[in-house]
């Protein structure tokens, strides 16, 4: 019942992408009721040993059972049994959200001559009879708006206060966060942006025996992990915004995050088809890398990795795939193709190898068949700084730069280029169909 339940609900936010979407998309016609189309019947998935090695990453272009999608209304047929594969081996399932979200914020203080205030504040939402309360940090413009909301997700908001873990806190010093992120605010209340911050863990902790806590304990008849619950508050935070505020611009909302926080913010846009802007940073296996392919040289962030330190982020299929990852039925570029026909920009650093840049090039290039095949191929980016493992001030500004020209057509500044070479052409030998009809 519950397989049958999402089902329906993917179709229903399959449709919804369209109707919400609000930066117009050219070219597009689709039926989700296409009788050509692959039929698959109720989003059945055979088990890891049940499914075929796979030579490279896998055809977004056909389906698992190796059916080829000809046509675009196809594709968003069989996108919808993408997102559903995705659910089933990686993220697991997610549960409805509360219908009603409060919010309370408490101004600090005026910002940059009067041009920003910033606000700490708490949502409050019901599941399941417990009240749950979150904390919040805002940024905004002076004024009605409306204007675009990013929301991040963090372990922190505008001080360390909310980590217990001093050599966390000292690396985050030595990073000089609190400076960057102050930079940040300042340039995105200029350019007309509200930045909101929340506390993952206050939806439930970042810990291993994390299905006993927060949500995971609430919803525990359901098999997510906590990137699936930290993407599901991130939608929450934004429904509490859109709900209690008349100043946020709704066809305009980004999402980002850092590491495991920028995996977090990919499965986000993955399933909240409201939001226009995914800007995962240095997101490493699970986000925006392939957990498959990596540069010679570097330690590679494999499933037996995440098993060992990290077994309650993902549901546990996923770790099913632990020395068989050539088995996996998709990969990064998966997820990244299941934006369009929003916005993807994938931020990322050049020595960042433990995040694997390698495989973040070549999944990038696999996905990009999708936005070429919508006539969109600008709306998936990809852009290095030279550097390590952070979300520093050249990332932000890249976001917003990206994000006035999709949302107001300025001029796109930056070097997007994926920097590629004949060998990440390698990993995948099939392209989008050549001839085929909308």
């Amino acid at each position: 019942m519950q397989n049958f339940r999402y089902k329906l609900l993917m179709l229903f936010l399959g449709l919804n992408v369209f109707l919400q979407f609000t930066v117009p998309v050219k070219n597009i016609t689709f039926s989700l009721n296409d009788s050509t189309c692959v039929k698959v019947d109720d989003f059945d998935f055979p088990s890891v040993n049940k499914l075929p090695k796979q030579s490279g990453l896998a055809d977004l272009f056909k389906t698992i059972e190796g059916e080829p999608i000809l046509s675009k209304s196809c594709w968003f047929q069989h996108r919808e049994y993408l997102k559903a594969m995705l659910a089933h081996y990686q993220y697991g399932h997610m549960p409805p959200r509360p219908d009603k979200v409060e919010l309370q914020l408490e101004k600090m203080d005026e910002l940059f001559e009067g041009e920003g205030m910033r606000y700490n504040g708490r949502l409050k939402f019901i599941a399941r009879g417990k009240e749950i309360h979150v904390r919040v940090g805002l940024v905004r413009p002076v004024g009605k708006g409306p204007f675009p909301l990013i929301v991040k997700n963090s372990n922190y908001l505008f001080d360390y206060s909310p980590i217990t873990n001093s050599q966390r806190v000292s690396k985050y010093q030595k990073q000089k966060r609190l400076e960057i992120e102050e930079a940040v605010y300042k340039e995105a209340v200029k350019r007309g942006y509200a930045v909101a911050k929340f506390l993952r863990q206050d939806f439930v902790p970042d810990r291993h025996d994390a299905r006993k806590h927060g949500v995971l304990k609430l919803y525990r008849d359901y098999d997510w992990g906590n990137i699936a619950a930290w993407a599901w508050g991130t939608s929450v935070v934004f429904d509490a915004f859109l709900q209690n505020t008349d100043w946020v611009a709704p066809g305009k909302l980004i999402v980002t995050g850092h590491s495991r926080g920028g995996k977090t913010a990919l499965c986000a846009g993955i399933f909240d088809e409201r939001i226009a802007l995914t800007v995962p940073n240095s997101s490493g296996g699970g986000g925006t890398a392939s957990v498959r392919f990596f540069e010679p040289g570097h330690t590679e962030q494999r499933l037996a990795h995440h098993a060992k330190r990290f077994p309650h982020w993902w549901t546990p299929n996923y770790y099913k795939f632990a020395e068989h990852e050539d088995k996996l039925p998709f990969d990064a570029h998966t997820a990244k193709a299941l934006i369009a026909p929003r916005a993807l920009l994938n931020t990322h650093a050049t020595e960042d190898y433990w995040a694997n840049p390698y495989g973040t090039k070549v999944t990038s290039l696999a996905a990009q068949e999708v936005f070429k095949w919508l006539g969109i191929p600008e709306r998936e980016a990809l852009h290095w700084r030279v550097g390590g493992h952070q979300q520093k001030l050249e990332d932000w500004l890249i976001l917003l730069d990206f994000a006035d020209w999709l949302f107001f057509g300025k001029p796109r500044y930056g070097d997007y280029a994926p920097k590629i070479d004949d060998r990440h052409q390698n990993h995948f030998n099939w392209s989008y169909p050549k001839h085929e009809g909308n």
